[in-house]
């Protein structure tokens, strides 16, 4: 319990500087500080990648952990990522200072959505090289075996803190504007057998993509099964049990990342911009062609979002995610 607490501690400091960050659309104050909290966290990424740079350079990498070409790569990642974070706040230092009008790069929400894009980039490339680097009795004592009501709660309740507040909960929206906004409403029946379309096409091409992986990187394929394995197993559940934890998986995973991406972010960034940020973070499948399918995947869900709503593409994930559970139990790997 104490460590989901702590879980939920940067997200909370996320959803506090996104809601900072539509009040500075309106208080000069605020974007002041909002300015300041990210130079001095973007100075602080760059010390930290050059600490791990030099580091790496004199040889206090033990290869037990990682190579040392990883880890300046690693290090390098990081340090270029807190320049960049210092490079988007430029445009709004010169808003402030009155050298520019106020653009789309120099609004706040806008600011802070790009400043996160990079940084969140930078992690999940940490993520995968963690992934590479790390021996596989490691990964899986780190996992802990199949996630519980908890573990799901504790991964999605911080991304749907970060939509809700992101969007400018209590700042600049009421809980019915957030819905709104976030693009959830009703579905008709023929949205919903669009839908149905969708979740038939994605499991069709995610059977291709595994076939693919499993052709092209047999290695890395037979590693993320293992620990897909550990995480997604039904092995000895009964069938309501399986059916439970479909919906678990389903609904859970939907509601969070498609509040945050499909709701919160597409509409600032874009759809392929998200669909990429959407992928990176699906690091259980390490440096794999299945990250394409990641994308793909993603881009259709944007699309939903685009020509229906974030409804339509949380029942698509959330289907989709169900039916690849249920599915999978009773076909075995092939989902």
């Amino acid at each position: 319990m104490l460590q989901a607490l702590f879980t939920l501690i940067p997200p909370l400091l996320v959803g506090g500087l996104a809601a900072l960050s539509h009040w500075a659309k309106k208080n000069i104050g605020a974007e002041i500080t909002l300015f300041v909290l990210l130079v001095f966290s973007s100075l602080l990424v760059v010390a930290v990648g050059g600490l791990l740079l030099v580091a790496g350079l004199v040889g206090g990498v033990p290869e037990s952990l990682v190579s040392t070409t990883l880890f300046l790569t690693v290090a390098g990642a990081v340090a270029l990522a807190g320049l960049v974070g210092l490079g988007l706040c430029l445009p709004p230092l010169w808003s402030i200072v009155g050298r520019m009008e106020r653009g789309f790069w120099s609004e706040p929400p806008v600011f802070f959505a790009l400043w996160m894009f990079v940084m969140v980039l930078v992690l999940s490339t940490v993520g995968l090289v963690t992934f590479v680097g790390a021996d596989q009795g490691q990964l899986a004592a780190g996992l802990g075996g199949r996630l519980s009501p908890l573990d799901v709660a504790v991964g999605q309740l911080p991304l749907v803190i970060v939509a809700v507040f992101g969007v400018g909960l209590w700042v600049r929206r009421s809980p019915r504007q957030v819905v709104a906004r976030l693009g959830y409403g009703a579905l008709t029946a023929k949205q919903l057998g669009v839908c149905a379309l969708f979740v038939l096409g994605a499991l069709l091409l995610s059977v291709a993509s595994d076939r693919v992986f499993a052709a092209l990187q047999p290695r890395l394929y037979e590693r993320v099964g293992e620990l897909s394995s550990q995480l997604f197993s039904t092995q000895g559940m009964g069938l309501v049990s399986v059916l439970l934890f479909g919906l678990l998986l389903g609904v859970g995973a939907a509601l969070g990342e498609e509040s945050l991406f499909r709701g919160a972010v597409q509409p600032v960034l874009g759809i392929l911009p998200t669909s990429l940020l959407f992928a990176a973070l699906h690091v259980q499948y390490g440096p794999s062609v299945s990250i394409v399918y990641i994308v793909v995947l993603a881009v259709g869900l944007g699309l939903l979002r685009k020509k229906i709503n974030t409804s339509a593409a949380f029942v698509a994930h959330a289907a989709y995610n169900f039916l690849s559970v249920v599915l999978g139990h009773f076909l075995g790997g092939g989902f």
